[in-house]
């Protein structure tokens, strides 16, 4: 009996407990045994955490083998070989039907559904293309597997669906999140200027901008290019604050490709560097070769050159000074053609809680760093005493702001600003509280200090435009970057909750 119908095989993958799912590393395989279940239609359902790397690849590159193996003895041998792509399911209606067809068959299903916690699991389905089942018996006399074909499957899937799941890993790899502290500084630069000079070249303001943005994301390129190795070894980091964008370690972008592209994109900002140097003026340049060297040599491979094991310290001055002073003074620069006093002390708070942004994403790296020969300052310091910097730069931040319009550097709208202080009151609290737990418990205050540095940074924006625009403008743009924060707080928090309902469920 060569030749199984399609009920002996669905009776086969029933009796099957687990499967190896095999998914695209960049061409090389990966592997993981996992439970599932299989509908009448040979399509296969798994489960896993949200934010687990298996659910990200899949997103990405969907090709997947599954390979069902059973048999106490050579001779009693049976498979069943299923190439396919996998989908994440999101409609209410997919999701209910996994997890009643896993419920009886994954341990993990069924403990999460106890603790009333599926929604923090993804499910995936996997659309067959071949189902191959073998007895090796039969293959030994010489007789062909049973073979199903599904080329319906095949062709529901448009090439475009590669091309979003491409775009969806170069997004990931920019860290959009990120971005943050390139637009701060620019945006500030930029309104300090139009309350000087009462002007803006709206064209030069834009490609400060772009190529402030460029930077930024070729930085966080390049880092993950020399990093993928110490990342790779990281298991604490907690994304979107630490442990790199994983790109390369997921297989999702080749380390040659993110380096290229991190090279390009630097490249690209100097180039629009150089265009502003040309309407501006030479006293552009000292910045745009400092704002190159620290991205380039911020960190580096094993054993080499990087600042950020130059000295303790060198790191947070090289973030502070890059994307707090002198991309505020230079976007001021470009709008006036001269530096001011003003700018740099206006500056200042930008610096601070930038800064801080970066020292409280060492905290959950740490003990990875450490192994790898990063020797960032929470390595260096140890953690109580990098939170104990973490908290003066906090009171140092405020207390400039408060100075500032005192000491008539800035209007007294300057003191908008203050209503971000309860994030980094929040920030404070979780940090003295959780600086020496594990990266779950320190994320709320990764995410206040991260909310505190844009949010500032927007206000100090807004204290400018109100003395320069008539209400509605600085309004508008308040309103817009309510949303922006309302969006930046959305998304951390949901990478939160999944991580801590997770630990919660399974505690129970």
């Amino acid at each position: 009996m060569a030749i199984r119908s399609r009920q002996e095989v669905l009776d086969f993958l029933a009796r099957s407990e687990v499967g190896a799912v095999g998914t695209s590393n960049m061409g090389s395989p990966r592997q993981r045994m996992m439970h599932f279940a299989a509908d009448e239609d040979f399509n296969i359902y798994v489960t896993s955490m949200k934010g687990d790397p298996k659910v990200i690849q899949w997103s990405n590159i969907p090709e997947t083998a599954i390979l069902i193996h059973q048999g106490a003895t050579f001779m009693e041998m049976e498979e069943t070989e299923i190439i396919g792509r996998a989908e994440v399911l999101k409609e209410r209606e997919d999701r209910e039907k996994a997890a009643a067809l896993l419920v009886s068959r994954s341990p993990i299903v069924a403990q999460m559904k106890q603790g009333d916690a599926l929604d923090k699991l993804e499910f995936i389905r996997i659309r067959p293309f071949t189902v191959k089942y073998r007895f090796v018996p039969e293959i030994l006399q010489g007789q062909p597997p049973t073979v199903f074909e599904f080329e319906n499957n095949r062709i529901s899937f448009s090439t475009w669906d590669d091309v979003r799941s491409r775009a969806r890993a170069w997004k990931e790899a920019v860290r959009p999140l990120s971005l943050t502290a390139a637009l701060v500084p620019i945006l500030l630069g930029g309104a300090l200027a139009l309350s000087t000079v009462h002007e803006l070249n709206v064209l030069h303001f834009i490609l400060t901008l772009i190529g402030a943005l460029m930077i930024q994301a070729g930085t966080n390129m390049i880092n993950d290019w020399k990093d993928a190795d110490r990342d790779g070894d990281n298991t604490t980091g907690m994304r979107p604050f630490t442990g790199g964008s994983r790109m390369i370690q997921l297989g999702l972008i080749s380390r040659a490709d993110m380096g290229f592209f991190g090279l390009i994109l630097s490249g690209t900002a100097a180039l629009i560097g150089i265009y502003l140097v040309a309407v501006s003026g030479w006293g552009l340049i000292p910045l745009i070769l400092y704002g190159i060297m620290a991205g380039v040599f911020y960190t580096g491979a094993k054993g080499k050159f990087s600042f950020i094991n130059m000295a303790p310290g060198i790191a947070e001055l090289l973030i502070a000074t890059t994307y707090g002073v002198f991309m505020t003074v230079g976007a001021f620069y470009v709008q006036t053609g001269y530096y001011s006093l003003q700018s740099f002390m206006i500056s200042l708070p930008v610096a601070l809680f930038i800064s801080n942004v970066l020292l409280i994403n060492q905290f959950p790296d740490a003990e990875s760093d450490a192994k790898t020969g990063k020797n960032t300052l929470v390595v260096r310091l140890g953690k109580r005493k990098a939170k104990n910097v973490l908290l003066t730069s906090f009171v140092a931040g405020y207390a400039l702001i408060a100075l500032l319009p005192v000491l008539d550097f800035a209007p007294f709208t300057l003191y908008f600003a203050f209503l971000s202080l309860p994030f980094a009151l929040q920030a404070i609290r979780y940090a003295q509280r959780n600086y020496v737990l594990n990266a779950a418990d320190l994320i709320p205050s990764n995410a206040h200090t991260a909310i505190n540095h844009l949010f500032s940074g927007l206000l100090l924006v807004f204290a400018f435009l109100l003395t320069e625009l008539s209400l509605l403008v600085p309004l508008i743009y308040l309103a817009a970057s309510l949303l922006l924060i309302f969006w930046v707080w959305q998304y951390i928090e949901r990478q939160r909750k999944v991580m801590n309902d997770f630990r919660l469920a399974f505690r129970k």
